[in-house]
């Protein structure tokens, strides 16, 4: 028709060209539904309707673990967590083939831990104490690493265990906190939130996992809500008066910050990190001595002298010279039953030696604290592994891990907690971390 222009030129060919990319991009959607579509198809059958039952089950798979890491810290719930620990092992016993778990790692050293503890029962002052003790501090704890590495498949389980552990550290610390505030000191007995040496262990657990929950989190809101959970446990801890803990929080922090920059997750320079590392430092510094001055009232140089720890450290480094290679049997409690002239007359709390290594060098001698040390390292190279992996979820797994277990025993080298719930839950967020890190690892090798 006249006054038309004709569609032939330059324009008509760029208008094709859009037409064409336009299909191609309508073709390209295509496919990727029908992957989808496919990928839905194997994994719930030919009725897509059977997902909802298939996370229902999960979620009641999870329930036991899920139970377990919210109740440990409450006082008053042994049975109840020893019903969970025990539906969670034989759930992940029952649906082993299922979960089809990868090997397990530090057998060699967990399995010389406990062949010596078991050893030292023969030259034990209270055989049936320290029998006690090994099926509490290493039968139980096995228990939750093995349960949590077989149970923890994906990263959505972590997220619901990480969640699960969020959720009691926050009814936990506003406890504590609503206590304070009412009563104007932490109470130490006859309380749900327990005492003050025992959450700063948890505390020493729970930031490297609050970490990585947020780490693995990319909604604002949802991660803000994570820096909350991590603000209560601050300012619990802060009330607690406990001072080791803010150097444990100083070292995770440190390990974080550092590997986050090796591993190119951050953008910070040297001079940048440098900084970081001194103003990580002097805050804590200054935080640990205004805990400090309010422990003490001002009056330091009382409480140096009453704090008969260093004394203590050194006459049980001398014992344990006088029999290097056997102990007096497996238990934090055999220092006040073997060696009771090593507990001060004057401060009857330090009952043991206030220090993990120290402790296993009264039980087990020269051997059971090499034993410890073993299998640490071997939980440290496992993590590091993670941290040289090629995926940065795996990176970031391999991060909060090296934070658990160095927190960790840097919290235990001034007061030994490191038993009872303490203890399942390290070992159960190990296996939890490990379950899934190690899965994650060979499907990339695949």
């Amino acid at each position: 028709m006249r006054g038309e222009t004709p569609r032939d030129g330059p324009t008509a060919g760029n208008e094709s060209l859009r037409d064409g990319e336009g299909k191609t991009g309508q073709g390209e959607e295509l496919i990727m539904a029908a992957t989808h579509g496919s990928q839905r198809l194997s994994l719930f059958g030919s009725d897509p309707s059977r997902a909802g039952g298939c996370v229902m089950r999960r979620a009641l798979t999870l329930l036991p673990f899920m139970a377990l890491l919210f109740i440990l810290p409450f006082r008053g719930t042994v049975a109840i967590r020893l019903v969970c620990l025990a539906a969670a092992l034989l759930l992940a016993l029952f649906l082993w083939r299922r979960l089809a778990p990868p090997r397990i790692p530090c057998k060699p050293a967990i399995g010389v831990w406990a062949l010596i503890a078991v050893i030292s029962l023969a030259g034990a002052v209270d055989p049936a104490y320290s029998l006690g003790e090994i099926k509490n501090e290493i039968v139980y704890t096995m228990m939750a690493f093995v349960a949590f590495f077989a149970a923890t498949r994906k990263e959505s389980d972590l997220k619901w265990l990480l969640l699960s552990l969020a959720a009691g550290a926050s009814v936990l610390c506003l406890g504590a906190i609503q206590s304070h505030w009412q009563l104007g000191a932490w109470q130490e007995r006859a309380t749900f939130y327990g005492g003050t040496g025992a959450f700063a262990g948890y505390a020493a657990a729970v930031a490297p996992m609050l970490f990585l929950l947020a780490a693995y989190t990319p909604e604002r809101r949802r991660r803000g809500a994570v820096f909350a959970v991590f603000a209560l446990v601050a300012v619990t801890t802060l009330l607690s008066l406990q001072r080791t803990v803010w150097w444990v929080f100083a070292l995770e922090g440190l390990i974080a910050l550092v590997l986050l920059k090796r591993g190119g997750l951050i953008r910070l320079s040297w001079t940048g990190l440098m900084t970081s590392v001194l103003l990580v430092v002097v805050l804590t510094g200054g935080i640990s001595l205004a805990v400090h001055q309010e422990r003490v009232k001002g009056d330091v140089d009382a409480e140096i002298n009453r704090d008969s720890r260093p004394k203590v450290w050194l006459s049980v480094v001398h014992r344990i010279a006088e029999r290097p290679l056997a102990g007096a049997g497996f238990g934090r409690g055999v220092m006040s039953k073997a060696d009771r002239d090593l507990v001060p007359k004057d401060n009857s709390m330090l009952w043991h030696a206030h220090n993990i290594f120290l402790d296993y060098g009264l039980q087990m001698g020269l051997p059971g604290m090499l034993a410890l040390a073993w299998v640490v390292f071997c939980l440290l190279r496992e993590y590091w592994r993670l941290c040289n992996a090629p995926d940065d979820k795996l990176k970031l797994l391999g991060i909060a891990g090296l934070m658990l277990v160095a927190g960790v025993m840097l919290r235990n080298q001034a007061s030994d907690e490191f038993l009872r719930d303490a203890s399942i839950l390290f070992w159960a967020l190990n296996g939890a971390l490990l379950g899934f890190g190690r899965r994650r690892l060979e499907s990339h090798r695949i």
